[in-house]
């Protein structure tokens, strides 16, 4: 099959996924941060922000036929990118993410031909960016004025025990609070200790064991407003403290859990997105004689 050949392939793709688009991008986020946890902190906004990035994306591969003629938007985008300490190696990742979505949502639709197309086209539009940020200045990531730390932060803390342990005291104190313990009552407090802590041991730096979808896509559907992130972050530092580590590694592990508020938190309710037709979004009420907890 020729290259033209290909380019139309996965146009006509493309236009055939119709409504599956959504799926696709939290099938390909799911796979993103699972190979590489760390691009969390480049992709950290709300479903509707990720859905809009993914979509781009598509209309990039979309018109890859008239490569000319988007050469400039592909350099301007590699640029932007920067800033957010992409890199060249990232293409693998974004690259491995797609294929496995595909297959996910295609399954037997997603013939090797197809495949082929998919990956050529990638390839492209990659060649395009990876000049760009090969060419460019490195942007040193920032970590703070003081920072002088180079392990990784689960090695710091003391492995993936302390991290349980640490789950185990903030969930007791989330499942007894009047106020936002009603998004867990239902939920199993083993099942979520086990898998908020295989998440943070990977943003940590440690093994990625997490199999899960990433924070903004599990989180679509529920009202967290910002005081609710603000009860949530009182129990999570006494947790913390209460296992006995310092205050430097409480707030260095405050500021990765930070990183995550945005693609969680709502301003109103309408920014609820449902996973199926007819889901109402998940709030709960506040009880008029609710105490926050104390800082």
């Amino acid at each position: 099959m020729s290259f033209q050949q290909q380019q139309a392939l996965v146009k006509q793709h493309i236009q055939d996924l119709g409504d599956k688009t959504n799926q696709l991008s939290s099938s390909f986020y799911t796979h993103l941060f699972r190979i590489n946890p760390s691009l969390t902190h480049i992709f950290n906004g709300g479903v509707s922000m990720l859905n809009r990035k993914f979509t781009s994306m598509l209309s990039t591969f979309k018109s890859v036929h008239d490569l000319h003629k988007i050469s400039a938007a592909l350099e301007g985008m590699a640029k932007r990118h920067i800033a957010y300490h992409a890199e060249v190696s990232h293409f693998t990742d974004f690259n491995q993410a797609l294929l496995l979505a595909l297959e996910d949502i295609e399954q037997n639709n997603f013939t090797p031909e197809l495949r082929e197309a998919w990956q050529t086209v990638f390839q492209e539009v990659a060649a395009i960016m990876t000049e760009v940020l090969r060419d460019a200045p490195k942007v040193e990531k920032s970590q703070g004025k003081n920072a002088v730390n180079t392990s990784p932060l689960i090695d710091d803390i003391g492995g993936a025990e302390v991290v349980t342990r640490v789950h185990q005291r903030f969930y007791d104190y989330m499942y007894e609070d009047d106020y936002i313990g009603g998004f867990f009552h239902h939920r199993s407090k083993s099942l979520l200790i086990r898998k908020q802590t295989e998440f943070m041991v990977a943003a940590f730096g440690g093994e990625n064991l997490y199999t899960g979808e990433p924070p903004a896509f599990i989180h679509m559907h529920m009202y967290i407003t910002k005081e609710m992130s603000d009860i949530r972050d009182i129990y999570l530092r006494r947790a913390i403290l209460e296992e006995g580590l310092s205050d430097e590694l409480c707030q260095r592990w405050l500021a990765v859990d930070h990183s995550f508020h945005a693609s969680i938190e709502k301003k109103s309710i309408d920014e609820c997105v449902m996973r199926v037709w007819g889901q109402a979004p998940f709030s709960v009420k506040k009880p008029s004689s609710y105490i926050p907890p104390q800082a």
